[in-house]
């Protein structure tokens, strides 16, 4: 098992190394592998059998076992929405800075501008 892990790896090495050279190819050759193993286990399930209500229930266990359902499906909404909430947070607590600064809000401001600005009020609060 060992041995064949070893080549596979060494394979993709290899391969990885010319697609660098040529990115357009390595995208259509993994477009075009993808559709057949996809289609391999299409046509495999029609030949079993297996109806669509019974693939949506093996599929659905299946990617909950491997982690992936969530994380997929539920994973990447509730990330885009924490990130969307820090962006909010960061864009208000830059203005409470700017105000406490006294600094208006359509000014950059650098961080030694910044610092300047903190040392004059905390000589002035003495």
């Amino acid at each position: 098992m060992k041995s064949v892990t070893k080549t596979l790896i060494g394979l993709e090495d290899r391969a990885r190394q010319i697609f660098e050279k040529i990115p357009f190819v390595q995208a259509f050759l993994a477009g075009v592998g993808v559709i057949i193993f996809w289609r391999g286990v299409w046509e495999l399930l029609d030949v079993s059998g297996v109806t669509p209500i019974t693939s949506i229930i093996l599929g659905s266990l299946i990617l909950g076992a491997v982690g992936v359902f969530v994380q997929t499906f539920i994973g990447n909404t509730i990330i885009i929405k924490e990130v969307k909430q820090e962006e909010k947070s960061d864009k208000d607590e830059g203005k409470s800075i700017q105000k406490i600064a006294g600094i208006e809000s359509t000014e950059k401001v650098t961080l030694s501008e910044l610092s300047a600005k903190l040392d004059k009020l905390i000589e002035n609060s003495k």
